[in-house]
C-alpha cells in the first residue's frame, strides 16, 4: 500500500485545486517541509546575516535583498553593519551619512525608510525590533514580506514570506495562472505560503523556499533533476516548468539623454543635492537634466545649472558620456565642462548645493553614474585643458 506522504504530484494538486487554501494535505505537507529544510540545511550557501542571533541585522539584510543581488550586498552590509552596528546607532546618525554608506546599492528610499524604521524601533519598542508582523508592519518601509522574514527568521514566527523566489517556486509547485504579483493569483500565493510554514523551524524553511528559488528553480533553466521536492511540482510532472510564472510583458525601454554640467569656479565645482522624493532622493549631483525634444547638447548644458542652482555659465566642451539603466530608461549622460559666469549659487530646484574641490569628494553620497562621470572628468580627462 502507497504510504500517504508518498502520493504523486497529481493527487496532491487535485487536492489544492479543490482547497487552495489547504494545497497539500497534511502529510504531503510534512513530506513537503522535511525534504525542502533537509536540502536547505544541507546546501545553502554561508551569508553574513544567516546563523546570527541578531534581530536587527535580520531587518538591514531584508530591506538590502529588496530588488537586489546577493552578491551585490554581501559588502554594502558588512559595511553598514560596521558603521551602524545597533538601531539605536543607525536612528541617531545623520541621514546623509546613512546614504553615504549606501550609495552604489541603489533604490535610495530603502535607506531613509531604514533609518526611519529604526527611529520609530526606539521610540516606541524601547530599542528592540518587533517580532510581531502587525508590529512590524507599523514600520516605515516594512510590507508583508520584510515583515514575515524579519518574525520568522529573527525570532522563529511561523509567518509567510513571499519574494519573487518564492512566488516562481509555488506558482510552478501548483501551476497557479496569472500575474503572480497582484489580484488572484497573488493572493492565492499569499495562502499557500501561509499554509506551508511549519511552527518548526518557520525561518528556516522561509529562508529554504527563497534558496531554492535563487539556486535550483532559476527563471531560466531550473534544476529540476537537482530539486528536493521536484516529486511535488505539478509544472515539472506536465513539462511545463518554463510556462510559469505568468509574468506580463515588460515595459518597452525609453532611451533619453541626461546631460550633467562641471561648472568651475576658482579651483572648485558645483554640486546639487536631489529632492528626497525623486529617484536617487538625497544623493548628491552634478547640476543635471534632461535634454528636451530638438534641444542641442550645449543648449542643455547651459541649461542646467540655471535650472536647477540659478547659475549662468558658458560651456567650453564636452568631456565624455556613458550610458546607464534604470527601470525602463536607457539613459545616455553627458558630461561637459562650463565656466561660471554670474549667479549665486542656491537651492531652485534642488535640495542643496556645495562648491567642492575635486579631492573633497569623500563625504558626498553620489549614485554610481554620476561618481563614474566625476572620475572621467577628474582622473582620466587633461584637467589643464578643461578646468582652467
Amino acid at each position: 500500500m502507497e504510504r500517504e506522504s508518498e502520493l504523486t504530484a497529481t493527487a496532491a494538486h487535485s487536492y489544492a485545486v479543490s482547497n487552495m487554501n489547504q494545497p497539500f494535505s497534511d502529510a504531503q505537507r510534512r513530506d513537503f517541509q522535511r525534504a525542502l529544510l533537509a536540502w536547505y540545511r544541507r546546501d545553502k550557501r554561508t551569508l553574513p546575516w544567516r546563523d546570527i542571533d541578531n534581530p536587527y541585522a535580520v531587518l538591514v539584510s531584508e530591506v538590502m535583498l529588496q530588488q537586489t543581488q546577493v552578491a551585490t550586498v554581501i559588502p554594502y552590509f558588512e559595511r553598514f553593519l560596521a558603521r551602524f552596528p545597533t538601531v539605536e546607532s543607525l536612528a541617531s546618525s545623520p541621514t546623509d551619512d546613512v546614504i553615504h554608506h549606501w550609495q552604489g546599492l541603489g533604490y535610495y528610499s530603502r535607506a531613509r525608510n531604514l533609518q526611519n524604521a529604526a527611529r520609530a524601533v526606539v521610540e516606541r519598542f524601547d530599542g528592540i525590533i518587533p517580532r510581531d508582523v502587525e508590529q512590524l508592519l507599523s514600520l516605515p518601509g516594512v510590507g508583508r514580506y520584510t515583515a514575515g522574514a524579519v518574525s520568522s527568521v529573527a525570532y522563529g514566527e511561523p509567518a509567510p514570506i513571499l519574494d519573487g523566489n518564492v512566488m516562481r517556486v509555488l506558482t510552478r509547485l501548483f501551476c497557479i495562472e496569472g500575474n503572480p504579483k497582484s489580484g488572484k493569483a497573488h493572493r492565492a500565493l499569499w495562502e499557500i505560503a501561509e499554509s506551508l510554514v511549519p511552527r518548526e523551524s518557520p525561518g528556516d524553511f522561509n529562508v529554504g523556499l527563497m534558496e531554492l528559488g535563487a539556486l535550483l528553480c532559476t527563471p531560466t533553466k531550473p534544476s529540476c533533476g537537482d530539486c528536493p521536492v521536484s516529486t511535488h511540482c505539478l509544472a515539472r510532472e506536465r513539462y511545463e516548468v518554463t510556462q510559469f510564472p505568468q509574468l506580463p510583458p515588460r515595459p518597452e525601454t525609453v532611451s533619453v539623454e541626461d546631460i550633467a554640467v562641471i561648472v568651475w569656479k576658482d579651483g572648485r565645482f558645483l554640486l546639487t543635492k536631489r529632492p528626497v522624493d525623486k529617484r536617487w532622493g538625497g544623493l548628491w549631483e552634478l547640476p543635471r537634466v534632461r535634454r528636451l525634444e530638438g534641444e542641442s547638447l550645449e543648449d542643455a548644458a547651459t541649461r542646467a545649472p540655471m535650472q536647477r542652482c540659478g547659475v549662468e555659465v558658458r560651456v567650453k566642451e564636452p568631456f565624455g558620456a556613458m550610458r546607464h539603466a534604470v527601470t525602463r530608461y536607457r539613459i545616455r549622460l553627458h558630461g561637459f565642462v562650463a565656466e561660471w559666469v554670474s549667479g549665486e549659487a542656491s537651492a531652485v530646484e534642488c535640495e542643496a548645493v556645495a562648491w567642492v574641490e575635486s579631492e573633497g569628494l569623500e563625504p558626498y553620497a553620489l549614485s554610481s553614474p554620476q561618481r563614474k562621470l566625476l572620475k572621467l572628468a577628474i582622473e582620466e580627462a587633461d584637467q589643464a585643458r578643461l578646468f582652467q
